[in-house]
């Protein structure tokens, strides 16, 4: 037999298999079409993205369903919240940074971690050449997590992205300033943030996140008229009572946004209503011997199920509390943990940070280990992320062992609904600038 013989006869039978594997895609699209809506839409909503977003291309009546708003609000409802961390990879140099962030449900970690931002930023950053101990400090971080997008940085750059889509968009403004928080107003997403001025003192902007941008001065100190502004040196100091979101997230409940308190306020939780944009602060809850300092206390505060938690532990004791706002405005104590201190430090742990993440009470630990490194005694080791149940028991074996940029104190939901913040701005699969790239 001839080539163009042999050819001719191979174009052929990958046909007859294209024309087959079209038939038996027909005909399943076919047999699902007949079941009743709500039957196949319980089926993709168990789908991970990646395939729910292929299946569009089955049949028209699937594009249909996955287009459909309320089929992309159940999706997003169905998904298990996940934990985000941010690992460090041991190989970074000052010339080729790994960066990634990675999903794990803890309470099934069976299911093991995924990561959902994957890049390598080698030769990406060309005008920014650090030094050897700068480039230690040019970690990933995720800044915020609401309706299955994030708000990342990387190098100093910031991108707001839908992990699920595969979608992303570069926040130039945001570069340099101290993010504080992640928020809706409606459909639209805003960002708070803040940056010094030439004199040192803080002015709030807020960032409207749509397919134009647009950046607004709120001023040194959005303080609410009713508010009694505690104690501080001087009023344009607002700013040194608030963590960046990075490092402690605000938590997200009705129109406001709360941060748990610092040395600085200690008996206050500062919280920012996004509608009239403005400051204002709130009692914590009155606990036992509760003294007048926190420099002894561990307090996140965090989102449960609509309401305002706060976590609090007392250095040197073995408990954490859960309290709740109810609707009432009264704090409730919900659940008081033991943690088992004798089987957290097995895994080394020279210092070790418990704080809540579900209303059921269980509890995330991440331990440090005592390092010794090449600068000497005193050097952070490993790090552990331990999880205990609220009944004080240990699951089997640390979640993570390694290097943390962050421990996991963002919550993410998938989504695949499109944004239109997106168009015309998202990067190509191939760029270097891809969060995604690597995956």
């Amino acid at each position: 037999m001839t080539r163009t013989g042999s050819s001719a006869k191979n174009k052929e039978s990958v046909q007859t298999e294209i024309d087959m594997e079209s038939k038996r895609s027909s005909t399943a699209a076919g047999h699902i079409a007949d079941l009743p809506e709500q039957i196949w839409w319980a089926i993709l909503e168990r789908l991970p993205p990646k395939s729910v977003l292929r299946f569009r291309a089955v049949c028209k009546s699937w594009l249909n369903c996955i287009s459909n708003n309320n089929f992309l609000e159940e999706y997003h409802g169905r998904q298990k919240p996940q934990h985000l961390i941010v690992p460090v990879d041991p190989d970074n140099t000052r010339h080729k940074m790994s960066h990634r962030v990675d999903a794990v449900d803890f309470q099934h970690p069976k299911d093991g971690f995924r990561s959902i931002i994957s890049f390598t930023s080698f030769g990406v950053f060309e005008v920014f050449d650090p030094d050897e101990e700068t480039a230690e400090h040019l970690m990933s971080a995720v800044q915020g997590s609401i309706g299955g997008l994030l708000l990342v940085s990387f190098e100093h750059r910031c991108y707001i992205c839908n992990p699920g889509t595969k979608e992303s968009r570069r926040l130039p403004q945001l570069d340099d300033h101290e993010i504080l928080g992640l928020y809706m107003l409606g459909d639209e997403f805003r960002v708070l943030y803040l940056k010094e001025d030439e004199e040192g003192d803080a002015e709030f902007f807020v960032l409207s996140v749509h397919q134009s941008l647009s950046n607004k001065s709120i001023g040194y100190c959005p303080v609410s008229p009713a508010a009694n502004l505690p104690e501080i040196d001087g009023p344009k100091k607002l700013g040194f009572s608030l963590q960046s979101s990075a490092i402690e997230p605000p938590a997200m409940v009705g129109a406001n946004l709360y941060w748990a308190p610092l040395e600085l306020w200690p008996r206050e939780i500062t919280v920012f209503d996004y509608q009239s944009e403005l400051f204002h602060w709130m009692k914590l809850p009155k606990t036992k011997e509760r003294s007048k300092s926190n420099t002894n206390n561990t307090m996140k505060v965090l989102e449960l199920d609509g309401e305002l938690g706060l976590s609090l532990h007392r250095r040197g004791e073995s408990s954490v509390e859960l309290w709740v706002l109810d609707s009432l405005k009264m704090w409730e104590l919900k659940h008081s943990i033991q943690l088992p201190v004798a089987d957290i430090t097995v895994f080394g742990a020279h210092t070790w940070d418990p704080f809540l993440m579900s209303m059921d009470g269980g509890v995330i630990v991440r331990c440090v280990s005592q390092g010794q490194g090449q600068g000497g005694e005193g050097q952070q080791g490993t790090q552990a992320l331990l999880y205990c149940n609220r009944h004080g028991e240990l699951a089997p074996g640390p979640l993570f062992v390694g290097d943390l940029a962050a421990p996991a104190i963002h919550l993410f939901k998938q989504s695949i609904r499109r944004h239109a913040l997106f168009q015309g701005h998202q990067q190509d699969a191939t760029s270097p600038l891809s969060l995604f790239r690597d995956l």
